[in-house]
């Protein structure tokens, strides 16, 4: 008789943590998708805008890996906010020299960005596309 139940309670546990689970894979499915202002090309813009005029290196290090001076940004796991690609079309915007608090936590970016809109977006489209594993190739 324990044959006969052992299955049936395994396919019941089965289906109770597929239940569980299926509402979070599918939150998780809607944030990697890829937003429409994120493309191979926009990516590559934002990199090099990243490394060059936007001066993003300097503290966030060449490849996002982060410095003494500011956060990783390979993570996908944001102090400030969401790390949806408006989120960071924003934080871009209005990025500037950040500041670091006494207990030695990033405070909040201030400070005009030196990039126009379509700049910012280029930059942010490379920013989500880094903090969700999805690198882009080296320019060429």
């Amino acid at each position: 008789m324990s044959n006969v139940n052992g299955p049936r309670t395994w396919r019941g546990g089965a289906v109770a943590l597929l239940a569980l689970l299926l509402p979070a894979a599918s939150a998780m499915a809607q944030e990697v998708q890829q937003p429409a202002g994120v493309t191979v090309e926009r990516v590559q813009q934002g990199m090099q805008l990243y490394q060059s005029k936007g001066a993003c290196a300097p503290c966030h290090g060449d490849l996002g890996v982060g410095t003494a001076d500011g956060p990783a940004l390979l993570t996908g796991q944001w102090k400030l906010g969401s790390g949806s690609y408006e989120w960071l079309c924003h934080i871009v915007r209005h990025a500037g020299w950040g500041a670091t608090s006494p207990s030695a936590d990033p405070q909040a970016m201030r400070g005009p960005t030196v990039l126009d809109s379509t700049e910012v977006n280029l930059v942010a489209a490379y920013v989500w596309s880094i903090s969700r594993g999805r690198a882009p190739a080296p320019p060429q």
